[in-house]
């Protein structure tokens, strides 16, 4: 069964989240062995954080989990 996480980042309304965002989002799963899945992962979370930083007043939420299936989901 592989190993499950789940980790949250509460980001301000702030565009400099974005790169917050996507360094911590590469960090994460490098340490986790899943190097195969930042690039595409990076440009889900660029597009996810910057849509909430722009079009919402308070402030967002970067969540990246991975499910007992093997699943990597993530969302803002």
């Amino acid at each position: 069964m592989p190993e499950t996480w789940d980790y949250t980042l509460y980001i301000p309304n702030d565009l400099r989240a974005v790169t917050v965002c996507r360094r911590t989002l590469r960090l994460i799963l490098t340490l986790h062995g899943l190097i195969g899945l930042v690039d595409t992962a990076e440009l889900l979370a660029t597009e996810l954080v910057s849509n909430a930083v722009r079009h919402t007043k308070g402030p967002a939420a970067l969540r990246v989990r991975r499910n007992p299936e093997g699943m990597v989901w993530i969302g803002a």
